[in-house]
């Protein structure tokens, strides 16, 4: 289960970064069926006019050629100091390819296979932001914090981020992952069925709980079919079944990873209380008797 509590917050003294000025499109991206250059964006899913998990690519002087925001956020743990960025609001994004804004999720796809989520609410909330450069350059000229590679080709943040929602210990935390190479655009309701609660206690309280926390939070590592995050290595029937035979290491595995195994790259979470990993065990026990494929 990645990712960190983290809020992206404006600073009051906002300003503009330099974007180079480029001709504003009036009709839709161009979409090239080959790579062009290495910094292309990769975009696929139900792309109009094309086939169904049809793949294109997007160029980067054409994205910069959409209409542009510019903000210094303050808070974003990508960045250790306050930092500009510049780039187009994901929802130019979808109108610029002709794709309605009504049940589409998208996902931003990573070069560690991790995914980052935007379904419709999220979108109308937070307003993420595929950044296109960070203190006037592009991304692949700024070196990313820690470990001495890039933040590029793409990342997303946001101008500001509040928390909408509270369930039990968890807080709704802002998508904002870095290495993005790819958008995928998909029906809402198709991903969400794919970890939906199973079987005679779906309904349940606890099921209900657990299922808006690991939607939130474990889908972006872990898979369920064609849907979800691959950077775990574990599908969603690897979890479930852990949960069913053996709760409380699966519980203990949440709250802190290297208890169980200590060469665990999952981040822990000690926040969660007991009620919190109850709902998440109860949850992933709706899938214990599903396809392996899951």
């Amino acid at each position: 289960m990645a990712g960190l509590l983290s809020f992206a917050a404006v600073s009051p003294d906002t300003k503009k970064v330099g974007i180079q000025e480029l001709p504003p499109f009036h009709d839709k991206l161009p979409l090239h069926e080959s790579r062009i250059a290495s910094e292309d964006l990769t975009v696929s899913g139900d792309l109009p006019g094309l086939p169904a998990k049809a793949v294109r690519f997007v160029s980067y002087p054409d994205l910069l050629r959409l209409p542009q925001v510019n903000f210094k956020v303050t808070d974003d743990p990508n960045f250790k100091e306050a930092t500009e960025i510049g780039g187009v609001y994901l929802e130019e994004v979808l109108r610029a390819l002709g794709i309605s804004e009504e049940g589409t999720l998208i996902a931003a796809i990573c070069d560690d296979k991790y995914e980052a989520h935007y379904p419709v609410a999220y979108r109308a909330a937070h307003h993420p932001i595929l950044v296109l450069q960070i203190n006037g350059k592009p991304l692949s000229q700024r070196s990313r914090t820690g470990d001495g590679g890039t933040y590029g080709p793409y990342l997303i943040s946001h101008a500001s981020f509040t928390p909408r929602f509270r369930v039990l210990s968890y807080a709704e935390e802002a998508q904002i992952p870095n290495g993005v190479l790819e958008l995928r655009f998909s029906k809402e309701h198709e991903v969400f069925e794919a970890i939906h609660p199973r079987g005679p206690s779906a309904g349940g309280s606890s099921q209900r709980l657990g299922y808006t926390i690991a939607r939130e939070n474990c889908f972006r590592c872990h898979n369920s079919g064609d849907y979800g995050g691959n950077k775990s290595g574990r599908p969603w029937s690897s979890l479930a079944r852990l949960a069913q035979t053996n709760p409380e290491d699966f519980a203990r595995y949440i709250k802190d990873p290297h208890s169980v195994n200590r060469f665990a790259q999952m981040p822990g979470f000690p926040e969660y209380d007991e009620v919190t990993l109850s709902a998440l065990t109860a949850y992933f026990q709706t899938f214990a008797s599903g396809s392996s494929s899951q």
